[in-house]
């Protein structure tokens, strides 16, 4: 058995901290990138989530857990949780079955497909600000297309933005426009990605589609999705710029979410304190729920395996 020199074996171990010593060189500039944009916003708001600082009346003082107590003691709180959580169910459940639905209709190669494909990934090729704000003219009660388009078919025009349950749905339309090609872009790959054999078996069997459907390719889906509805719900929890250009939290606060409270409160307030323990409580929320998700999709793997 031969035997490697002990010169080649230093050479070896010289290569590979050479190598690593690169590769940390590499990424210095995405690590300080990373700590100037995240790390430190995150530890000067979670500083601040402690103290009772408000930009006109300074200095800051420690508060303690004060802001988080009174956070919990405060209906406003209470109710822009159940806005978001509202937003965030129906914008990423409308968005899931009509982005399950046009994969599917796109799955099959046909000649108008190609074209298809491109009109419904125009959305993400608008620049978002550009999109919402053409949104807001389409929704004006005296000028704008949904209403004209109401009115010619016999309905009722919509005060769209100016009464809460219209204010709200609006916003879950527009992020269901905006946000459906990336469900759709995601559910797309898993499906070019499926195994043919299972398809076959269930043809051979006289499997009518819904039940191939129900039965295979939803089955099989199941990591796509999964993928799919954490980042979005992730997304559709701290959408803020929709909201800001279209409602602005009202009429009232029928739209103010978490993240457009922490907005009020810390910027237009300059209550910093207050409006940074929003923030760390919607993070400790997020953190939590994506935690519970994945333990949930793990054991759901382990049992069907």
């Amino acid at each position: 058995m031969s035997k490697v020199p002990a010169g080649g074996l230093g050479k070896a171990a010289s290569w590979r901290r050479e190598r690593s010593h690169f590769i940390l060189l590499m990424l210095i500039p995405a690590i300080v990138l990373l700590t100037g944009l995240i790390l430190v916003p995150f530890l000067v708001g979670f500083g601040l989530s402690f103290t009772d600082y408000i930009l006109s009346l300074p200095p800051a003082r420690f508060a303690g857990f004060d802001n988080y107590l009174a956070l919990l003691s405060t209906p406003e709180f209470w109710d822009s949780l159940r806005v978001t959580l509202i937003f965030t169910v129906s914008s990423v459940a409308l968005q899931t079955a009509i982005g399950l639905g046009l994969a599917i209709l796109l799955h099959e190669e046909t000649k108008a497909v190609p074209a298809l494909r491109a009109i419904y990934l125009l959305p993400m090729a608008v620049t978002p600000i550009a999109a919402v704000f053409t949104f807001r003219m389409m929704f004006n009660p005296g000028l704008g297309v949904f209403n004209h388009m109401l009115v010619s078919v016999g309905l009722p025009p919509q005060d769209w933005l100016g009464t809460g349950n219209m204010a709200l749905f609006s916003l879950i339309l527009v992020d269901t426009w905006q946000h459906t090609p990336f469900i759709l872009l995601i559910i797309a790959g898993g499906l070019a990605s499926l195994p043919a054999d299972p398809f076959e078996a269930a043809k051979i069997d006289g499997a009518t589609p819904w039940q191939t459907f129900r039965l295979v390719t939803l089955p099989l889906l199941k990591p796509f999705l999964a993928i799919a509805l954490l980042f979005r719900s992730i997304d559709a929890f701290k959408t803020f710029d929709i909201i800001y250009v279209l409602t602005s939290g009202g009429p009232g606060t029928s739209t103010t979410t978490l993240n457009m409270y922490a907005y009020k409160q810390a910027i237009e307030f300059v209550s910093l304190g207050y409006g940074s323990s929003i923030a760390i409580v919607m993070l400790i929320i997020i953190t939590i729920v994506t935690q519970l998700f994945l333990r949930r999709s793990r054991l759901l793997t382990v049992a069907e395996s």
